[in-house]
């Protein structure tokens, strides 16, 4: 059974639930990025999508 991973569209925030194995980092050897790679873009606007955590658990968002 896959785990779903939480991600939120960078430009309307919404928020997507993803099988884990369907999630391709676009950088995966940066561990501060985890923007997901264009393949897998916002159901809602079509916008970059960004890994928040594990579905289900609390998220923990970062401002710079």
């Amino acid at each position: 059974m896959s785990q779903e991973m939480e991600c939120m569209c960078q430009q309307c925030g919404m928020s997507s639930h993803i099988a884990e194995g369907e999630i391709v980092l676009e950088d995966p050897v940066d561990v501060e990025s985890k923007l997901l790679s264009n393949l897998l873009v916002c159901q809602n606007c079509g916008g970059q999508l960004v890994l928040v955590g594990k579905a289900g658990d609390e998220p923990h968002y970062r401002l710079k």
